[in-house]
């Protein structure tokens, strides 16, 4: 017998009356208890959602079908697995290449199929995990089972954003359990004052969420984006595992493993698909003008690029990677020099890479301008915010250094607050009022209609050619290192490296790039448009 809740119960006895009603609360609390029972992983931190729609994505949706919570790593890829999605592992080793015996791997899976009977596409949804010595017997390796087990990242389709989970210790006291720790537009919020505060002595971050201390951009992020992919496993230089044995979780994984280009492909995607989001361009045009321009003055997020060879094939010329000399907007060339050349400037320098060598396994690691950085500001160049003269100008600004550039990102806070059709005058204005020579040369740029984005291009090309002409010589070898190692460190004073709880290189203790054995900072050193070191103001 099937009853209708709204139906009056006219023409009934009192008693029946009694006993449909009762009938009726039990069917309700039983239907209640069900609602409960399917939700009963509901991630933490989603209670400020309630006046919204709940998160969509592919994660908030698997998780809310079950009955009980997958609160360990292992728990989680059975319940993927067993729902229909395909798991496709990449891997780093966090310690470095050559480093693999304390088994300090990060895993990152590339989740498709059916999850929940909704299907999910490649780079709908991702998740890290991490791996180490097995407590209980230290010779395997296996899935860690305390701390932060797993990191996710998966795109909100009704937000048309990507929200950033974690199933961590963390969260919810005691023991693991999955928190919900905001979105692509929660980001935009916690990196407010980055950059943006002259005194340099303010906080930059809001320390909201962990996740924007690397995720800058609100998207999904791989530092070694480009080819090889330094200490990413591939397919032609699989990572080396060391003396740990995989315990047969591990073993598995390991042959599921995809080349770390699937990964970069899905990041170059995802950070385009945020940015041309409607509900994101939406948010970051809620935002002032510097926000929106930051990526163009400063370094908001970075990559790491190398030699394409790894140092232990001893080929005889150092390719440098081109977005080292020029942000690859104004030009890029590909310059090699002399490995004898490169080798000297080297052990003059005593550069070292614990745990006792003296380079990383691909030569020249340096830190380049971030494809999500270019690709928020062609966003903002499709959204008319501004055009791609005036990308040029600001790009043409101290193009010799094209990452941290403290003269160029120096303007951004001269840059009005509001946009505006009057917003270039309003800047014009601005930067007449300045005494940086860096706003002079901006204010000559954007007014001067030969210094046009041509003429900015060539300006580069002969520097270029310059530097070019330079490649053989030994001493060029030598300064070029310098500036590089100064680069290096700047990854770490930079303002995008002070989040108090989340780190540009994921971990503040991790070591990245070598460094000499003298830490002493040496002078600051840049390079001229002759392509020869000078120190910096």
């Amino acid at each position: 017998m099937a009853f209708n809740m709204s139906t009056p119960l006219h023409g009934v006895s009192h008693a029946s009356r009694r006993r449909i009603t009762r009938l009726i609360h039990v069917v309700a609390t039983l239907l209640l208890a069900a609602r409960f029972a399917q939700a009963a992983c509901i991630p933490e931190g989603t209670t400020h959602l309630a006046n919204r729609q709940p998160n969509q994505d592919a994660l908030a949706v698997l998780l809310s079908a079950q009955e009980s919570c997958p609160l360990t790593t292992l728990d989680f890829l059975n319940l993927v697995e067993s729902s229909g999605g395909r798991l496709e592992p990449t891997m780093v080793n966090f310690l470095g290449f050559h480093d693999p015996d304390d088994g300090n791997f990060f895993l990152f899976e590339i989740v498709s199929g059916q999850l929940a009977g909704a299907k999910v596409e490649r780079g709908d949804f991702l998740f890290g995990h991490f791996l180490g010595p097995d407590s209980r017997d230290q010779s395997r390796l296996a899935l860690l089972t305390s701390g932060l087990l797993i990191e996710a990242i998966a795109w909100d389709p009704s937000k048309q954003m990507f929200n950033f989970y974690e199933l961590t210790e963390g969260c919810k006291p005691p023991g693991a359990n999955w928190c919900y720790r905001g979105d692509s537009g929660f980001i935009l919020q916690d990196i407010e004052f980055l950059d943006r505060q002259n005194s340099g002595q303010g906080r930059p971050f809001h320390n909201r969420l962990r996740c924007s201390g690397c995720h800058m951009n609100g998207a999904l992020i791989q530092k070694e984006l480009a080819t090889p992919h330094n200490d990413w496993w591939t397919t032609s230089r699989p990572l080396a595992q060391g003396s740990l044995t995989p315990d047969d979780t591990v073993g598995k994984i390991f042959q599921r493993l995809v080349d770390a280009d699937e990964l970069a492909k899905l990041v170059r995607a995802g950070t385009q698909r945020l940015a041309a989001s409607p509900e994101y361009r939406k948010a970051l045009q809620a935002r002032s003008m510097q926000e929106q321009l930051r990526p163009l003055f400063c370094a908001v997020e970075l990559n790491i690029e190398s030699d394409p060879a790894p140092s232990d094939d001893r080929k005889p010329t150092i390719q440098i990677p081109p977005g080292f000399f020029a942000d690859p907007r104004l030009g890029e060339s590909s310059i090699s020099i002399p490995r004898a050349n490169y080798d000297r400037a080297v052990e003059q320098r005593r550069l070292q890479l614990p745990p006792g060598r003296q380079d990383a396994d691909h030569p020249w690691l340096t830190p380049v301008k971030a494809n999500s950085d270019m690709v928020m500001v062609n966003g903002l160049v499709e959204m008319g915010v501004i055009d791609n003269e005036f990308v040029a100008d600001v790009l043409a600004v101290d193009f010799t250094n094209p990452l941290f550039s403290a003269s160029r990102c120096g303007l951004l806070t001269l840059a009005p607050e509001k946009g505006g059709p009057d917003f270039l005058n309003r800047f014009q204005t601005a930067l007449k009022a300045s005494s940086k020579p860096a706003a002079k040369e901006l204010l000559d740029n954007l007014t001067d209609p030969k210094r046009d984005a041509t003429f900015h291009r060539q300006q580069v090309a002969a520097y270029l050619n310059a530097c070019l002409n330079r490649a053989s010589q030994p001493e060029a070898a030598g300064e070029w290192l310098d500036v590089l190692v100064q680069r290096r460190a700047a990854v770490e004073t930079d303002e995008l490296s002070r989040h108090p709880r989340g780190h540009i290189t994921e971990s503040p203790d991790r070591v990245v790039f070598p460094s000499p054995a003298d830490s002493a900072p040496g002078a600051p050193v840049g390079l001229t448009p002759a392509c020869e070191a000078h120190r910096l103001q």
